[in-house]
């Protein structure tokens, strides 16, 4: 799995900072699977993603119940939580393929669980609590 990136966050504002750099690289049509334990940062993330796609709401809050949340800003973002989902059947009837055909970025938290229906290419991005302020995040580009 090549690495695109390994660096340590040392405070929310750094991984909002980081998921701000990252909105700048990533083209539409792209999909960032979000992986880590909870409380790791990942919603953190989103917030600086899409504070990069030129979207008001910063304060993005992670879709738990909903599953799905769309922001539109200078870019569209799809923010999934897939933390409640028990089969990948439910992906398939909220129009999972669709949200990825679309303009705009697509991010996952949770998205390992989409297992078979994750596409062909997609950025992985794993976060890693070190203490109560720093977490590991690696980037990575996978291509099946």
């Amino acid at each position: 799995m090549p690495r695109v990136l390994n660096i340590v966050s040392h405070s929310e504002k750094e991984t909002i900072a980081l998921g701000e750099k990252m909105a700048a690289m990533i083209p539409d049509g792209s999909l960032v699977v979000l992986s880590g334990e909870l409380g790791a940062g990942k919603t953190v993330f989103v917030q600086g993603l899409a504070k990069g796609m030129g979207i008001r709401d910063e304060n993005a809050t992670s879709p738990t119940f909903n599953i799905v949340h769309e922001y539109r800003g200078m870019r569209e973002l799809y923010h999934f939580d897939l933390y409640r989902l028990t089969e990948t059947t439910e992906l398939v009837e909220i129009g999972w393929d669709d949200y990825l055909d679309r303009k705009g970025v697509a991010v996952a938290e949770w998205g390992e669980k989409a297992g078979e229906l994750l596409p062909e290419k997609y950025y992985l991005v794993e976060f890693q609590s070190l203490n109560d302020n720093e977490r590991e995040i690696s980037v990575s580009l996978l291509e099946k």
